[in-house]
C-alpha cells in the first residue's frame, strides 16, 4: 500500500511541474488521476511515470510487449493472454509488466500488482480472502514468483502451494491476463511436490514464456 502521504507528495509535484504550475489544468488533472490509479492497482511508483517507449534493455522484448501487448490492451483480455517473464535481476520484467498494468487501467480493465512475499505471508496467516483478491481483478501482475521466498517448511509449501495453485488455476483456466516475473530459471520448481507438477501443467498449456536478456540496469542507472 502506498502511503497516502507519499502519493499527496507526488501529485503535488505534477501540478507544480505542470504548465499551469499548480493551478490545476486538464492535464494535471488528467495525470493526478492516473496517478491515483496506479497507487489504488498498488503499481510501485518508480514506474508511474515510465512509458515503454522509453525502455531501455532487452530491445526485442520490448518491441513484442509493445506489438503484442499495448497495442490493443481489449484483445489481450478477450484473449486471456498470460505471460511469464522470466531473466535476471534488473533486466525490466517489472518495467513491462508495470507498463501494462497501466495500460489495462487506463483502458477501463481493474488491475493489482502484488508480490509473490506478500501471497506467502497472507496464505500461511491463514487468510481467507487473498484468493477473492487476485482471482477477481481483470490483469494480475505476480511479481518475484521465485523460489528464494518460499519457506523451507512443510507447513509453509503446503498452505502457500493450495494457494497459488487454486488462484492460477482460476485465472489461467477462465482465461484471466495474468503477468508472472521471475528470476528462477524453471516456473516449476519454484512450488514443490504435487502443486509443482500441477502448475507446470497449467503454464504449459495457458502460459507463454518469455526469456529477458540484458544486464542489470537497476544497478548501473538505480532502477530496472
Amino acid at each position: 500500500m502506498i502511503p497516502p502521504k507519499k502519493l499527496q507528495f507526488v501529485e503535488e509535484k505534477i501540478k507544480k511541474d505542470c504548465s499551469c504550475a499548480g493551478e490545476g489544468c486538464t492535464e494535471c488533472r488528467s495525470k493526478t488521476a492516473r496517478i491515483k490509479a496506479y497507487a489504488k492497482a498498488e503499481i510501485p511508483m518508480d514506474y508511474w511515470l515510465l512509458s515503454m517507449k522509453d525502455f531501455k534493455g532487452d530491445q526485442n522484448f520490448k518491441q513484442y510487449i509493445i506489438d503484442n501487448v499495448l497495442s490493443d490492451i481489449k484483445k489481450v483480455y478477450e484473449d486471456g493472454t498470460s505471460l511469464a517473464f522470466v531473466g535476471n535481476l534488473g533486466i525490466g520484467k517489472t518495467y513491462a509488466a508495470a507498463c501494462i498494468l497501466k495500460t489495462a487501467l487506463m483502458s477501463g480493465f481493474s488491475s493489482r500488482y502484488i508480490y509473490m512475499s506478500d501471497i506467502i505471508q497472507k496464505s500461511t496467516e491463514n487468510n481467507s480472502g487473498i484468493f477473492e483478491e487476485l482471482t477477481t481483478v481483470d490483469f494480475l501482475v505476480l511479481d518475484e514468483y521465485c523460489d528464494r521466498y518460499v519457506f523451507p517448511s512443510e507447513k509453509a509449501e503446503q498452505l502457500f502451494g493450495q494457494t497459488m495453485e487454486r488462484v492460477l488455476r482460476h485465472r489461467l483456466q477462465n482465461r484471466m491476463p495474468t503477468i508472472l516475473c521471475s528470476n528462477t530459471p524453471e516456473l516449476k520448481d519454484v512450488l514443490a511436490g504435487e502443486f509443482s507438477r500441477a502448475v507446470d501443467s497449467l503454464f504449459s498449456r495457458y502460459v507463454k514464456t518469455i526469456y529477458v536478456s540484458g544486464k542489470d540496469y537497476r544497478k548501473a542507472h538505480g532502477k530496472e
